[in-house]
């Protein structure tokens, strides 16, 4: 009898144990099944596909496959960007307007992101040229302190020419010269993509 009452005590441990690891494996299941969906829910938006990084150099290719017909830049200080062929510079009150199209969930985006703003502010400031950095995911546009939720249809119009694939960050200056990824940063130099921003404004300046 004794043995028994045991056994049967053994038994209700094992089953215990049994279906406490169960419920465990099933705990940790659903909680891996809701950050993949939470990831993938956070990396959506605007047609974006994805980011473009940078090739073994640290430099985007003057040419891209997809987009406007293109053309190697010839001003000087005009490196990573294409040039659009036979492209009208488009203007805003007589200003060329230089557009970037990024995501906050994209790390190549967030690199460049301060140095781009900051560049463009000062130009912005002086009456050189419109700028917009829109953020696809959230639609707002991070030159200004307002918070936007969406983008126009004509700024939507501008990424789709420039960037049908919808890759990450699209840089588009005056609707002439354009470039999908960062140019330099591989070698994390800042400094020369500011540098070279300020060469494409030059020439649309001019």
């Amino acid at each position: 009898m004794f043995m028994d009452e045991e056994k049967k005590t053994q038994n209700q441990q094992f089953l215990l144990g049994l279906f406490g690891g169960i419920a465990v494996v099933a705990v940790i299941a659903l909680i891996i099944l809701g950050i993949a969906f939470i990831n993938t829910s956070n990396n959506s938006g605007a047609a974006v596909k994805g980011e473009t990084a940078t090739d073994q150099q640290g430099q985007q290719p003057a040419t891209i496959a997809t987009g406007p017909e293109a053309i190697a830049p010839t001003a000087p200080g005009i490196i990573t960007f294409a040039e659009k062929k036979d492209a009208v510079v488009c203007q805003e009150d007589g200003q060329p307007v230089v557009y970037l199209f990024s995501t906050t969930w994209c790390s190549h985006c967030n690199w460049i992101k301060d140095t781009f703003d900051q560049t463009m502010a000062d130009y912005v400031k002086a009456g050189k040229i419109k700028a917009y950095h829109w953020e696809l995911d959230t639609g707002d546009n991070t030159l200004t302190s307002a918070k936007e939720t969406e983008m126009p249809a004509a700024a939507m119009a501008i990424y789709s020419e420039f960037n049908p694939d919808g890759s990450i960050p699209t840089f588009v200056f005056g609707c002439k010269y354009f470039r999908v990824g960062n140019g330099y940063e591989a070698q994390n130099d800042l400094a020369a993509e500011q540098a070279e921003f300020k060469a494409v404004i030059k020439d649309l300046i001019k």
